[in-house]
């Protein structure tokens, strides 16, 4: 009688070839997954950019005069999310600062500190995901350009 030692079951090189196939599905989702959480993390900071704006824009309908970020935190029309104006200030966002927001007077297309004069406001995001160079966007409202 022949005894038979054969036992059923995978080769080496088949279970590496799966091994293989698994890192590289691992691999393709694990980059696909990073550019969908960058583009949400662009979406939001677009957003709390145009809320910024358009809270801006109804202060200086009912006041007639555009707001510093401390009178839009506080007014009550349009809430913006304390995050958001606790992260503006007069400079612009940077690699450094992504959810930072730039909020500034506009004069007739330029910059002004004196909210007397301004006759809109302009307020900068950062956005990640572009197929540019320069990653600071913005919203402007009233007289900017």
């Amino acid at each position: 009688m022949i005894s038979s030692n054969k036992t059923k079951g995978f080769t080496l090189v088949e279970l590496l070839i799966v091994i293989v196939v698994i890192a590289i599905l691992a691999a393709i989702s694990i980059v696909a997954y990073n550019g969908v959480t960058q583009k949400a993390r662009d979406d939001e900071r677009q957003s709390n950019a145009r809320n910024l704006v358009n809270a801006a824009a109804s202060y200086n309908s009912e006041k007639d005069k555009w707001p510093t970020v401390t009178e839009v935190s506080t007014f009550n029309t349009i809430k913006v999310p304390k995050t958001v104006t606790d992260n503006t200030d007069a400079t612009a966002p940077d690699d450094g600062h992504k959810n930072h927001y730039g909020y500034e007077f506009c004069k007739d297309g330029a910059t002004t500190t004196n909210q007397d004069e301004a006759t809109g406001v302009r307020v900068k995001y950062w956005k990640d995901v572009d197929y540019g160079t320069d990653h600071v966007k913005s919203f402007t409202s009233g007289k900017c350009s």
